[in-house]
């Protein structure tokens, strides 16, 4: 018996991913008794990436068993951190086991919604009503979202709470969230606070809390809760992940890397392991860092989701544990696609040139290290920059290597990750007395420029500061301490002297180039922010 078309449900765009191909039609068929038209049908983890790729959808219904190598729960994963997604998308995990909510409270990012076999198309409809029911009630909240008027945002949610107050989890849940990233603390604190004091057991509340304490520099009252957590609930995952990175902010790294490994263990995927591989290199773990690298191979080979990143690293690993044979093989069985990306080009190069000093074949060491070079071009990338840096070093090339290091940490100087790299490449190369000179040094010089750059704007010569900034961005066009200094004095000009068709194109620019480096940050937020209470003053009138 076929149902009445729900006509806000029948226009949704529509994903299927399923290994078993009666599951695709029964899905296919229930959607249809629904009026859906739009569907199309994956059947691996890699045919619904290209899919996602190449189209927006605003429906995708998954099965979580889709083959040995991957799960869905590891697939929304991966569309979630890659930003693969519409943030209007829903995605509905189909499982037939009972104990898959388990599995998503754990998880760091859970489904809209998860449905236990068999399914109906009345149930899909029910279901689906909901979440569309939820997105319309939130639509004034996401709309302000999209255009980074956080502020605005908060004041949507007090909106909606009254006209909604069903929603009350969700707005305070998003409330909350963007409090925190204004760095609104107190108001966020109370937002937690009330809905604790609805349900003491609100383990998102508790969470929200302790992200409050982190941002207020308490670090020691933010660890008593997230341990309460844990004490509570052993599995939740975004607990282990404050654990790490409250350790690192207090400088344990080993405190740091055994929380990330406890988080790997109850969910292996190639994101965890992978954070795993990077602190336990980072802190010198190098077995646990190549064994945590090797699960990250297994977890993505031959599929999409693999990143070329994770054969370097495992190749690095190899060469600092004096395996440099190991290194090369690895290197060479890199697939053909990697070759297209010039930071693999040249890193993989680099790395080889080490392995090669190691073997003492200096003849192909230089020979790699040229390709290296050449590979590497003017844009060079991080991993590449500290690649070749340490080749540069292993083959007596100091003043070659001293260059690259310095040059690395000016084009991100705030970038603490990358300032512990470099100290490990001068230390595993004996050169740790070059860190004050190279790395020190490159930070005060970019302190020093946007310092100049601010005394010259209160100094009445605004001009001047702007060019400053325009041509340390010349020579450093991804350094984001200097992107968002440009960004705040070119808004001051504007303020000032008013509207400038360049440098309002000028700073959308710096802030796009922000969201990209580093998304979600707090201080990118407040400039769009600026932005926009400075355009409403300034723009001229039509």
């Amino acid at each position: 018996m076929s149902l009445v078309p729900f006509s806000h449900i029948s226009a949704l765009r529509c994903l299927i991913i399923d290994d078993m191909p009666t599951m695709r039609q029964n899905i296919r068929m229930h959607l249809g008794q629904l009026g859906v038209t739009k569907v199309d049908q994956a059947a691996t983890p890699d045919e619904s990436i290209r899919f996602v790729q190449a189209g927006s959808y605003d429906l995708i219904i998954c099965d979580y068993n889709l083959n040995k190598e991957s799960n869905g729960q590891q697939l929304l994963e991966f569309f979630r951190t890659q930003n693969m997604l519409s943030p209007t998308s829903m995605f509905i995990m189909v499982t037939a086991e009972s104990g898959y909510n388990l599995v998503a409270s754990a998880a760091e990012f859970q489904p809209d919604a998860y449905m236990l076999k068999p399914l109906t198309a009345s149930r899909i409809a029910e279901r689906v009503d909901r979440l569309l029911e939820k997105q319309h009630a939130m639509l004034p909240v996401t709309e302000k979202m999209k255009r980074k008027d956080f502020a605005g945002a908060i004041i949507e949610c007090d909106n909606v709470l009254k006209s909604a107050p069903k929603w009350i989890v969700e707005i305070m849940k998003t409330k909350g969230t963007l409090l925190i990233e204004q760095r609104r603390i107190d108001e966020a604190r109370e937002v937690y606070t009330q809905a604790l004091a609805m349900r003491d057991d609100l383990v998102w509340a508790k969470v929200g809390l302790a992200r409050c304490n982190i941002v207020a520099g308490q670090l020691d009252d933010a660890r008593t809760i997230v341990e309460d957590v844990l004490a509570q609930n052993k599995q939740f995952i975004a607990a282990y992940d404050l654990l790490a990175q409250i350790d690192e902010a207090q400088g344990n790294q080993e405190g740091a890397l055994a929380a990330l490994t406890m988080s790997s263990e109850i969910i292996p995927s190639a994101r965890r392991s992978r954070l795993v591989g990077e602190v336990a290199y980072r802190s010198g773990h190098l077995d646990q860092a190549r064994e945590a690298y090797d699960k990250v191979l297994k977890h993505t080979k031959g599929s999409l989701t693999a990143q070329p990143t994770d054969l370097l690293s495992l190749a690095q690993v190899h060469v600092d544990s004096g395996d440099p044979d190991q290194a090369l093989r690895l290197l060479e069985s890199a697939p053909r696609r990697y070759e297209e990306s010039k930071m693999f080009a040249s890193a993989q190069a680099a790395v080889q040139a080490q392995a090669y000093v190691q073997l003492g074949d200096t003849i192909s060491a230089q020979q790699a290290f040229e390709t290296a070079r050449q590979a590497a071009g003017k844009d060079i990338s991080e991993v590449a920059t500290l690649a070749l840096a340490k080749a540069a070093f292993s083959m007596g090339k100091d003043e070659e290597g001293a260059k690259l290091i310095a040059d690395a940490i000016k084009s991100d100087h705030e970038n603490k990750t990358l300032q512990m790299l470099a100290r490990k490449v001068l230390a595993d190369t004996g050169k740790t007395a070059l860190a004050e000179e190279l790395i020190d040094g490159a930070v005060k010089h970019c302190m020093s420029i946007i310092a100049e750059a601010n005394a010259l704007m209160r100094s009445a010569k605004p001009d001047e500061s702007l060019a400053k900034l325009e041509e340390a961005l010349n020579s450093m066009p991804e350094n984001t301490g200097v992107l968002l200094a440009s960004a705040q004095l070119h808004l001051l000009w504007m303020s000032q002297r008013g509207w400038n068709d360049e440098y309002v194109k000028r700073v959308r620019r710096y802030l796009a180039t922000l969201d990209r480096l580093i998304p979600g940050n707090d201080r990118v937020a407040k400039m769009h922010k600026f932005l926009r209470d400075t355009l409403s003053k300034v723009a001229p009138k039509s």
